[in-house]
């Protein structure tokens, strides 16, 4: 709501201002009075009461200890942090080694009970296989030897004669090692 404007009141004539103050006289100053004024004083202070040059010397190698002190314990904070930092990578990597030794150990399992004589005679006999009556030899003429040399790049019969078993050495090695894979 709007407020009525009211008369503006007079003044009583005993309610007299005070007292009417000069205006101030105004003097001028040359640059330098500027110049200085703005200046704060300032005094040197020699050495304060009750401390003497052997003080001071206290307060500032025990402030260079202090700070080196800190400065030691933060770089053993990183080198700790580093360590342990590794060690979580050695502790992934020892994990990561013993599950692939549990593999190795599941495959070399399967390997044997795959390679096992009387499995393979009766997954054979399953696919109706029967065991040889004998055994016959054949003889090869020259000529289709030297078809088959011919077709074959001319490999000396040495080589092809020199048949490897990769688990030839299977025992000797493992004596060797152990139980380690």
């Amino acid at each position: 709501m709007a407020r009525p404007l009211s008369a503006p009141q007079k003044r009583s004539p005993a309610a007299k201002p005070a007292q009417r103050v000069s205006p101030k006289k105004v003097t001028t100053r040359t640059a330098k009075q500027r110049q200085d004024a703005k200046k704060p004083r300032l005094r040197r202070v020699t050495s304060l009461p009750g401390v003497t040059t052997k003080t001071r010397r206290v307060v500032v190698i025990g402030t260079l200890l202090a700070g080196l002190v800190i400065a030691f314990m933060l770089i053993v904070v990183i080198f700790q942090t580093r360590i342990a930092e590794r060690q979580l990578g050695i502790d992934k990597v020892e994990s990561q080694i013993s599950i692939e030794r549990g593999r190795y150990d599941a495959l070399r399992l399967e390997r044997s009970s795959l390679r096992n004589p009387q499995r393979l005679v009766a997954e054979a006999t399953a696919m109706g296989m029967v065991p040889g009556q004998g055994t016959d030899f054949t003889a090869v003429d020259p000529m289709t030897m030297a078809l088959v040399l011919v077709s074959t790049g001319g490999v000396d019969p040495k080589i092809l004669a020199i048949s490897h078993d990769p688990f030839e050495n299977y025992g000797a090695v493992k004596a060797t090692v152990g139980d380690r894979p």
